[in-house]
């Protein structure tokens, strides 16, 4: 099945727009078993059928919270780990009851829509115990069985409680967001958890009988036709959660604003009409089992209107120039292909914004060492930064910031001599036997600004660092000129860092390893290198001469399905890094070493490699990742 296009969503006739009625009815207190098995609900019976109580010792209205979010950790368990649910359409059925207005929302396709049970199958097989994929519903089930049971201290299994009713949807809604004001706080939160169901009667007794036995009592409401259960903190509150079962195939629990907003979309319509929304849904192609939105523009225009401050930052002192670049939307979403998990990310494009206009392949693999395991580069980095500065440095409260950077910049003729050179830029991580080396490469796009760079940072350290007992040697390698800056014992180094109180030093540095610390560098017409020593530069200035990480068939192949041409590029060798740890680990004990043998290795040797790239676009900033297994 495909989903439906735009023009088939506007075509739809909206539903009848519904009474909003409200009837309050008091819910009987005898009290209820709670017995592992539970009778369900004749179709059409009403909450009140099953009442809730509240527990003993403890006030049902005091205890809906907790209660509240032990029902929800136990659907989101079941939520985060099932894999075996089938047949359900590409759209998720639980989008149409999201209010137009939230700001967030996010959802788990456990159904496995599309191409995705098969493809799920197929990555399951690389791990041990899932091999046979005929047997992959029974594995999982037991799985689960054992989580849920554990996790309910034996109340509750997946396939006798849980998997009669769950019909593999889930997912969350917030907003929209306070917008200030006297009096707005935490309290006027909007949330939406919604569930899919294939059997009503099953799930409400479910629900009922999980409130109930902690201890939870609601109050009956109408509302639009349909029943709520309205928990409040006090009688008279007007403020309160909700649950209910919308159409025989939803469950949503949330506030109250946010439960009647849901029931007002009569399952058709909401946030899936909005055009943003619209857009970031089709940014990216295929079947899916996870999707996240993100209304970014709404969410930065009520942080400043709320005001205060949020994680130690100040609403008002978010700088113009900032709120000018940030996209309307962001959206993120994961699907399994055979042999890999796929990440994808999108944000529209935004023309403010700084950053490279065009995509093509990074310079800096050509560069890198075959023995590369993690590299992280970006394109055009130095006329990125220099955007990013110009925009910044029209921010008043930022001038005297800036006044200090132009005068550190200054000993170096200035901003533009110090990254006005730079090209595409990356780090590099590379493995030389069981150890690692690693520093920064860089393609110039003026080689002539770049050497004078390093010829005046190269005065400059001679010149000062004679008396810290730092020295400067060069020596040649090939017709190019490494410097190699040795900055003296590590221990010593940290002795003199502990006494004058710039890091805390135990002991002040005794005991610390030895061993030279060491800084090289060189630069050609096509490279400039720093790194951890003169090694490191060699093993550079080879690759771009011989064999580089470029030309490795794998990493070619990695690249390829993330995107060739591009505006950045990451890299990790998961199973070059595995090795590296794997090593380490020689001077572990030999039960240390058996448990990782057994119970760790198995499950860690699947895995292959990670590479993202971002593109740019007239309309999209696109971002793509996948991680491989083998």
């Amino acid at each position: 099945m495909t989903e439906p296009t735009n023009d088939e969503i506007q075509s739809q006739s909206p539903p009848p727009e519904p009474e909003h009625e409200t009837a309050t009815t008091t819910v009987p207190t005898a009290p209820v078993s709670t017995a592992p098995a539970v009778e369900p609900l004749a179709p059409g019976a009403s909450v009140e059928a099953v009442a809730p109580v509240a527990a003993p010792g403890l006030r049902g209205r005091a205890r809906w919270p907790i209660a509240i979010g032990l029902v929800v950790i136990v659907v989101a368990l079941t939520a985060a780990i099932t894999l075996a649910l089938t047949g359900a359409s590409p759209t998720a059925t639980v989008l149409g009851y999201v209010p137009a207005d939230s700001v967030m929302y996010g959802e788990v396709r456990l159904d496995l829509p599309g191409d995705q049970r098969r493809e799920v199958g197929e990555f399951l097989s690389h791990f041990p115990g899932f091999a046979d994929q005929a047997a992959l519903d029974t594995k999982l089930d037991e799985v689960l069985d054992r989580l849920i049971s554990d996790g309910t201290d034996g109340e509750q299994t997946f396939t006798r409680d849980i998997k009669p009713w769950f019909d593999g949807e889930v997912a969350f809604a917030m907003g929209p967001l306070p917008k200030g004001g006297e009096g707005t706080g935490p309290k006027d939160a909007r949330a939406l958890m919604l569930i899919s169901l294939k059997d009503e009667a099953l799930a409400r007794a479910w629900f009922t009988e999980a409130m109930s036995a902690n201890g939870v009592s609601g109050t009956p409401e109408t509302y639009g036709g349909v029943e709520m259960t309205v928990f409040r903190p006090t009688p008279d509150a007007g403020l309160g959660a909700a649950f209910a079962i919308v159409d025989g195939k939803v469950a949503i629990a949330g506030d109250l604003a946010s439960v009647k907003a849901a029931i007002d979309t009569g399952g058709s319509g909401g946030l899936a009409d909005e055009d943003d929304f619209k857009a970031a849904m089709g940014a990216a192609e295929g079947d899916h089992i996870g999707f996240a939105y993100v209304d970014l523009r709404e969410i930065f225009d009520s942080f400043r209107e709320l005001g205060g401050e949020v994680g130690g930052v100040e609403a008002a002192t978010i700088p113009d120039q900032l709120l000018a670049i940030v996209p309307d939307w962001a959206s993120f979403r994961l699907r399994v292909e055979g042999d890999a998990l796929v990440m994808d990310a999108a944000t529209p494009h935004v023309d403010a914004a700084p950053g490279p206009d065009a995509n093509h392949a990074n310079g800096v693999p050509a560069w890198a060492p075959p023995s590369t395991v993690a590299l992280f580069a970006g394109n055009d980095a130095g006329a990125t930064l220099t955007e990013t500065i110009d925009g910044y440095r029209q921010d008043p409260t930022l001038k005297d910031a800036f006044a200090q950077i132009d005068q550190a910049a200054g000993v170096l003729g200035g901003v533009e001599a110090a990254i006005g050179w730079i090209g595409d830029t990356g780090a590099v991580i590379a493995r030389t036997g069981d150890t690692v080396e690693g520093g920064l490469i860089v393609i110039p796009t003026d080689a002539a600004k770049g050497q004078q760079l390093l010829t005046t940072l190269r005065s400059f350290v001679t010149l000062g660092g004679a008396q810290a007992g730092i020295s400067v040697t060069d020596e040649d390698y090939k017709g190019t000129t490494i410097t190699v800056v040795n900055l003296g014992d590590v221990g010593a180094l940290l002795g003199m860092a502990g006494a004058n109180g710039l890091v805390p030093v135990p002991g002040g540095g005794a005991g610390m390893p030895g061993g030279d610390i060491n800084i090289a560098w060189a630069a050609t017409d096509d490279v400039v290198v720093v790194g951890s020593g003169p090694d490191f530069v060699k093993h550079v200035l080879d690759a771009g001469a011989g064999t580089s990480l470029a030309d490795d068939d794998r990493f070619k192949s990695l690249v390829a399905r993330v995107g060739s041409e591009h505006t950045g590029l990451s890299f990790i060798d998961i199973a070059g890094v595995r090795e590296l740890v794997e090593a380490s680990m020689a001077d572990a004990s030999a039960a240390d070493k058996a448990e990782y043998e057994e119970s760790v290795k198995p499950f860690l040797t699947p895995f292959d490699a990670f590479v993202a790239a971002s593109e740019t676009g007239n309309d999209l900033e696109e971002q793509h990742a996948v991680v491989t297994v083998k």
